[in-house]
């Protein structure tokens, strides 16, 4: 009997023994297949978020880039403010003049410019103005009634060589208003003309033709000289003597 128990015993293990052999045999060969079939799955989707990510990048990177120029080109360079232009092309217009400064009368754009080579100056007038020439200076007139006649409104340039400024005045003064009817004298002085430049004026008024007229000398000294301006109007418009000055004054220039 004991023999017996010991060979139930015996068989019992080599059962146990075959039972659980096979089957752990046949769990590790299914596991190992799962266990690659699962790695591959996970590394197929890590593949495919990498190349999802990849595109995308790809596609904003299209949209945001500038276009033209590679992502290592620095920005598109501007025009450096105050740069010269480019010269015109042969035949177009010139550029218009700078505006007038502050305070500045611009020239009417209908005046036309002279050059005296006697009282060695250059200035604009009106173009239908006509010229008188005296011992004094150079001037322009408006055309009066008669072809002969000048009206009230005339401009004129006198240089006074080795003068100072007062001194000008007085032998302009003399020359040219001291013998007229009814003179007076407004004002005489230092003042600031349209340009803003320093400068000595006379201003008066008189009887002309059955008309009073009030005229302004003001002057400007250059190349050992004074020039002096000269204005005159209607004194019934006298507000437009300082703005027929100032154009006077801004197409004024010394010449040599």
């Amino acid at each position: 009997m004991g023999r017996v128990d010991l060979v139930d015993d015996a068989d019992a293990r080599d059962d146990l023994v075959d039972g659980r052999g096979p089957v752990g045999r046949d769990d590790d060969a299914d596991a190992e297949p799962m266990s690659f079939l699962r790695r591959l799955a996970v590394a197929m989707v890590v593949l495919a978020v990498a190349l999802g990510v990849g595109v995308g990048a790809g596609v904003v990177w299209e949209k945001v880039r500038p276009s033209g120029r590679t992502a290592s080109s620095g920005p598109t360079p501007s025009a450096t403010p105050g740069a010269a232009a480019s010269p015109s092309p042969a035949g177009t217009a010139a550029t218009a003049p700078a505006a007038p400064a502050a305070g500045q009368i611009a020239v009417p754009a209908d005046w036309v410019a002279y050059t005296d080579p006697q009282q060695k100056a250059t200035f604009s007038h009106p173009p239908v103005w006509k010229q008188r020439r005296d011992n004094t200076g150079i001037f322009y007139g408006e055309p009066g009634a008669a072809a002969a006649d000048y009206g009230p409104q005339m401009i004129g340039v006198a240089r006074i060589a080795g003068a100072d400024a007062t001194a000008a005045l007085a032998k302009v003064q003399a020359g040219e208003f001291d013998g007229v009817s009814g003179l007076t004298k407004d004002r005489s002085g230092p003042a600031t003309d349209s340009s803003g430049q320093p400068t000595q004026e006379l201003a008066g008024s008189y009887d002309r033709e059955g008309q009073r007229v009030s005229y302004l000398m003001r002057t400007i000294p250059a190349n050992g000289a004074v020039y002096v301006l000269i204005a005159r109007v209607s004194t019934s418009a006298a507000a437009s003597l300082n703005t027929l000055m100032g154009a006077l004054r801004s197409s004024f220039s010394p010449a040599a």
